[in-house]
């Protein structure tokens, strides 16, 4: 049986954010982007590219990046900063 205990919130860790590699280099991307550029993104082989727009969705969230995404086929993805 562990042993609980409650202390203040003061007194515990702050929580960690770790973050992917892949969401990382997605971060470091948008932040890089200027207005006149778009980042391109191909879905892998197998994966959804309504999965990889859900994946850049909570990733510029999470990083408070506002983005707006669209696709004109079915494996590649567009984004920009907005």
């Amino acid at each position: 049986m562990p042993t609980i205990e409650t202390i203040k919130l003061s007194e515990a860790p702050a929580v960690p954010k770790k973050m992917s590699k892949i969401a990382e280099q997605m971060v470091s991307a948008l932040h890089g982007l200027k207005k006149d550029e778009v980042l391109k993104l191909t879905a892998d082989e197998g994966k959804s590219l309504r999965g990889l727009k859900t994946s850049v969705g909570r990733i510029s969230s999470n990083a408070g990046i506002k983005v707006e995404s669209w696709s004109v086929d079915d494996q590649t993805l567009y984004v920009r900063k907005v």
